[in-house]
């Protein structure tokens, strides 16, 4: 019987503490209610007397009392405050105010479209274009179909600044920007801002590639470090070495190609007509013109079936698990494993550098195709070069110029030569035939979102 009690009381004791729970939830509402509905009245209140203000056209005082209605209370009425503000600023020509609001109404995830677009126009046209693209992409983030907002921002992006140079010959770049460059009797090597970076006095210069680079001096060819000094020597009496990749160079010796360390130790005893060396260690090698597939262990991928093997700006083939190829059809794409990634096949194609690849339709036009060989862009251009990034470089009425994924022409088609963007940077070639550097003013900014321009 205790027991029983005892259960009771618990159960009654609960009861309590419900009853007590709700009582003191149904007073919280009923303060809250009365909480609101004073500031609602109270800021009602505000608006009216800034309402009076604003019918006499006294823009600063209306303003003020609307700010002030706007910072206490947070009601209904504050998005018709906001928009009631916006209109006064445009009409009282308030600008610095009116695009702070819309800045604020951005960072509270309020705004429109339109309001996004407003800002980085506003930025564009007073040249602070870095905070223009921040807003176009945040603007993109939130309305990813708007039209107008897209083309702004691809305009926007692809703004670029020009370094001329002297150098009618410079060489593709490393990935921190060395270039080799020809003076006209010697080559050296030029940083992205055109300035010497190491001395002009060897006969031959590539491209840096990691760390080292191979350069002629004095008739022997040797590997150079950043600071130009020597990392090893040839002692195998090589005619010429035609490239470096890695740690790896193709060295030809009485008209023969053949694969060495970059500190000119002999890989295979295998001769051949041509070698292409590819990033992740894989080579196309050449022999009686056919092309065969090696992997990073110089062992035969596939058997010497391909006719050709296009190479991109760096003069390797492969990028990003793909490479251009071709047979007696024409050209495709194939994957690391030799095996084609589509059954079409084109008149020509260019190698693949890190997005669209730039192919032929044999009449002599250029499109762009993408890895499932699905044409992109279409056959319309004089020619054309693979897309680095987010950029095509193409020659359209005798000019060159550079493309978005969207077709449209972005960097204007004013030079006599143009090679794809590395990065930031891009070579292009004047009507005297001197060679300047474009830049990429906003790469930054996009690199850290997308992982590229």
């Amino acid at each position: 019987m205790k027991k029983k009690n005892t259960l009771v009381g618990k159960a009654k004791s609960s009861m309590t503490a419900i009853l007590l729970v709700l009582l003191a939830a149904g007073w919280l509402c009923a303060l809250y209610s009365m909480t609101v509905d004073r500031d609602l009245r109270d800021q009602t209140a505000l608006i009216r007397s800034a309402d009076i203000f604003l019918e006499d056209k006294l823009y600063i005082r209306a303003v003020n009392v609307y700010l002030q209605a706007l910072s206490d209370y947070q009601t209904e009425n504050n998005a018709q405050i906001e928009e009631t503000l916006a209109d006064i600023y445009r009409e009282g020509g308030m600008w610095d105010a009116y695009y702070e609001l819309l800045a604020d109404r951005i960072s509270a995830g309020r705004a429109g479209a339109d309001e996004y677009l407003e800002l980085a126009q506003y930025y564009l046209d007073s040249g602070n274009s870095a905070y223009a693209v921040r807003y176009l992409e945040q603007g993109c983030s939130v309305f990813p179909d708007d039209q107008e907002l897209t083309a702004l921002d691809e305009s926007a992006r692809y703004e670029v600044s020009k370094t001329e140079t002297v150098y009618q010959s410079v060489g593709t770049a490393s990935s921190d920007y060395y270039f080799p460059a020809f003076d006209g009797e010697k080559w050296g090597y030029i940083l992205e801002n055109g300035r010497t970076a190491l001395d002009f006095q060897y006969e031959e210069a590539l491209r840096f590639s990691g760390s080292y680079a191979v350069v002629k001096l004095d008739g022997v060819y040797t590997l150079i470090d950043k600071n130009g000094y020597w990392n090893a020597v040839d002692k195998n009496g090589l005619d010429e070495v035609t490239s470096i990749c890695g740690t790896r160079i193709v060295g030809v010796r009485d008209g023969s190609c053949g694969i060495y360390s970059n500190t000119f130790s002999r890989l295979s005893a295998e001769e051949y007509e041509d070698v292409c060396l590819n990033a992740d260690g894989s080579a196309f090698v050449r022999k009686n013109g056919k092309w065969a597939l090696l992997d990073e262990k110089l062992q035969p991928v596939t058997d010497y079936i391909f006719t050709d093997v296009a190479k991109n700006s760096f003069g390797e083939a492969f990028y990003g698990g793909y490479a251009v190829v071709a047979d007696e059809q024409g050209y495709y794409l194939i994957r690391a494993d030799g095996e084609p990634c589509f059954d079409a096949r084109f008149a020509a194609a260019k190698g693949i550098e890190s997005g669209l690849v730039a192919v032929s339709d044999g009449n002599g036009l250029w499109g762009y195709c993408d890895e499932t060989g699905e044409l992109v862009v279409d056959f319309r251009y004089e020619d054309a070069k693979s897309f680095s990034g987010r950029l095509g470089a193409v020659r359209y009425a005798g000019k060159w110029g550079y493309i978005n994924k969207y077709d449209t022409m972005v960097i204007a088609n004013e030079y006599e030569d143009a090679s794809p963007f590395q990065g930031r940077i891009a070579l292009v070639r004047d009507e005297q035939g001197y060679v300047s550097l474009l830049e990429l003013e906003h790469y930054d900014i996009y690199m850290n979102e997308q992982g590229e321009a």
